[in-house]
């Protein structure tokens, strides 16, 4: 689930991890190779997702190759890149959104990724966060499609997505460069929705996928292996209490984070989280269940952005279906220990030269 205040988040490239069908610890014994996908801007899931991401970079449990803005806060600058990404969705406008927006009323508490006008040519520029921008880690020059395709190559069968927004970069990824499929160790994405409501203005969706379900379509059927699906159909299993706000939030000694999620709006489910908690510990998996999942894309019908499910391959022969792995349950009280650990971890921020 995402929550940005500019259009450009949506594409800032960030964190991967691995997934249901993949060992948690590659076969060389090293740290995983991640990149992360998401459209965060402070400390919403997706910002729970980076400051628990960054813990486990500096304890080499995971390598970020690719990550967003304000890394310098979390001690990980030096040597984590910044790439910027899509600045809209395949097709789903910003017109569009705003009609849809009107049309259901304001039903959902998530801003998504393209919650305001895509900038103009030569304009393009970052609206900073409430507590600030961070003031000496700039973007790289490569997009945010461009690493993931150059990060793969250099690493096949290692490198693990985590798509933690909507799926814009890493569909242009494919599309560009369809060679990298096969060379991706796993896509693990907190996304749709396949049996319970949608959360997006129309009801119908996931926010992500309702943001652009043609992107999502490609990520569904391209013949990536090991694709893992952490849906609202698990995610609304996992609540977040106010004792866990209360308690992290006055966790002593203090940390930036800590600061920032005591006085920060509260969500109702943990999200982002579960897909990375997940990544680093799979035994915390309790139901799992191999389906064939799609997307609807009919731009005007109520159910644009839906997920669609089978449990038998659709369309046999055809090639545009693989199945994947979808998490429904987890075991919420061992995933709240790591998450109270990793959240509550001091920050050791480098030294700069």
């Amino acid at each position: 689930m995402t929550r940005a205040i500019t259009w450009a988040a949506a594409g800032l490239c960030a964190f991967a991890a691995a997934v249901s069908a993949a060992p948690a610890t590659p076969a060389d014994g090293g740290p995983l190779k991640i990149i992360i996908d998401t459209d965060f801007n402070t400390i919403g899931d997706d910002g729970q997702v980076l400051a628990m991401a960054a813990q486990l970079h500096k304890s080499k449990v995971v390598e970020i190759l690719g990550l967003t803005i304000a890394v310098e806060r979390l001690g990980i600058e030096q040597d984590v890149g910044i790439y910027v990404g899509a600045n809209e969705p395949f097709l789903h406008s910003y017109a569009a959104y705003q009609q849809e927006k009107k049309q259901f009323g304001n039903g959902t508490l998530y801003v998504g990724a393209y919650g305001t006008p895509p900038p103009a040519p030569g304009q393009e520029s970052l609206v900073a966060p409430p507590d600030g921008f961070a003031t000496h880690t700039t973007p790289r020059n490569q997009s945010a499609a461009q690493v993931i395709i150059d990060t793969v190559h250099a690493h096949p069968h290692e490198v693990t997505i985590l798509a933690i927004a909507p799926l814009t970069n890493l569909a242009f990824a494919l599309r560009l460069d369809p060679s990298i499929a096969p060379l991706i160790r796993g896509i693990v994405h907190m996304g749709g929705q396949l049996y319970a409501p949608g959360n997006a203005y129309n009801g119908a969706g996931e926010i992500n996928w309702w943001l652009d379900p043609e992107s999502a379509r490609v990520v569904l059927r391209a013949p990536v292996p090991n694709k893992t699906l952490y849906p609202l159909d698990l995610t609304n299993t996992v609540p977040i209490a106010n004792a866990t706000y209360d308690r992290i939030g006055a966790h002593e000694p203090a940390t930036p984070f800590t600061t920032l999620f005591r006085d920060s709006k509260r969500w109702p489910y943990a999200y982002d989280a579960v897909a990375l908690a997940c990544l680093v510990d799979p035994s915390l998996r309790r139901e799992v269940r191999e389906l064939y999942v799609d997307v609807s894309c009919e731009a005007e019908a109520e159910s644009y952005g839906k997920g669609l499910v089978w449990e038998e391959d659709p369309y046999p022969g055809t090639g545009l279906s693989t199945a994947a792995s979808v998490v429904f349950s987890v075991d919420n009280d061992r995933f709240f220990e790591l998450y109270d650990d990793l959240l509550t971890r001091p920050i050791i921020l480098p030294t700069r030269n």
